[in-house]
């Protein structure tokens, strides 16, 4: 199936539906820690990089989609090479205080970083890596209370 990525849609006289073989690499990994520190306050980490390379070659036009043989199906079309870089960082913390029996304070930090670019590019893995970092960040907070009556 790699050779029939969806490669984009092309329009100018006529409107050209391309696909391509997309020779990928991608490297993710999920980490969470929680951390209590007493029986009322505890402390949750989650981190989520993401990281997507791939280079489109054999770049063909949509000729016959109902045509019985596979290769009937694309004829050959002139595109200029490209590619796909995706990079995604998204992390959250949580601290967790119940004050008092039944009613907690939550607070909390979620991060986001992307970057999405229409040629792979010629740093690493881990220099992609290294340059999640340096994404400008969307940072949103949140504090939450909540308060038991009891009578």
């Amino acid at each position: 199936m790699k050779d029939i990525q969806p490669h984009g849609t092309v329009t100018d006289s006529a409107t050209h539906y391309t696909f391509a073989r997309l020779d990928q690499n991608e490297a993710s990994l999920t980490g969470r820690i929680d951390y209590t520190l007493s029986t009322t306050l505890t402390l949750q980490l989650y981190a989520q990089p993401f990281i997507s390379k791939g280079t489109y070659s054999n770049v063909r036009e949509l000729a016959d989609p109902r045509a019985a043989a596979f290769d009937d199906r694309y004829k050959p079309y002139s595109a200029p090479a490209d590619g796909v870089n995706a990079k995604v960082f998204n992390s959250t913390a949580v601290l967790r205080w119940e004050y008092r029996p039944g009613s907690t304070l939550f607070v909390v930090w979620t991060q986001g970083r992307q970057l999405f670019l229409d040629a792979e590019g010629t740093r690493s893995m881990g220099g992609e890596f290294r340059d999640l970092f340096d994404l400008h960040p969307n940072n949103t907070f949140l504090v939450k209370a909540s308060y038991w009556i009891n009578w």
